[in-house]
């Protein structure tokens, strides 16, 4: 196998291993900046696109996938909308109060990224033969569309939520 398969599923790993990590401080139910909401779903966005786009990008041509990405984008848009926001807007943090379905779907992207590059490792002559990559690609799918449409909705709906003291002002 090449090197730049390799290569790849490293980059697949760590962004989503990233994710998951920056999941981490909203699922503590304590304040974070604004920008800490989207970082997780822009990582698993990025997982998402690079585990479709390779070995070819060819493999964007699969609308099922892409199909299963929106209405997991529309879970999400409707979990976004729905979920407890706190937010301080004097200093520009947020707190989600019940927030462990930003950490859980990373995690699983992680899992789904540390399985294929396990597979593409075993794998003895042929990627081709990767017989665990569609499921990949639609576990994948499920969750960046989830995680994406969730932090999106959040993050539009932030500056229409009233004002929350989540910061002591210093004395």
């Amino acid at each position: 196998m090449s090197a730049s398969l390799y290569l790849a599923q490293v980059v697949i790993v760590a962004a989503a291993v990233a994710s998951a990590l920056s999941a981490v401080p909203e699922s503590r139910r304590r304040p974070i900046r604004r920008w800490r909401l989207l970082l997780p779903a822009g990582l698993a966005a990025f997982t998402f696109v690079a585990e479709m786009i390779h070995p070819s990008l060819e493999e964007l041509d699969q609308p099922e996938v892409w199909l299963v990405a929106v209405a997991a984008g529309v879970a999400g848009f409707a979990r976004g909308h729905f979920m407890a926001l706190k937010v301080d807007q004097i200093w520009n943090v947020i707190r989600l109060p019940r927030a462990r379905d930003g950490l859980w779907p990373a995690v699983v992207l992680a899992l789904l990224a540390i399985a294929e590059a396990v597979e593409v490792a075993l794998a003895a002559a042929d990627a081709d033969d990767l017989a665990f990559r569609p499921l990949v690609e639609f576990g994948m799918a499920l969750v960046a569309g989830f995680m994406v449409g969730r932090a999106a909705t959040a993050w539009f709906r932030i500056p229409h939520v009233p004002h929350s003291e989540l910061v002591e002002p210093p004395r």
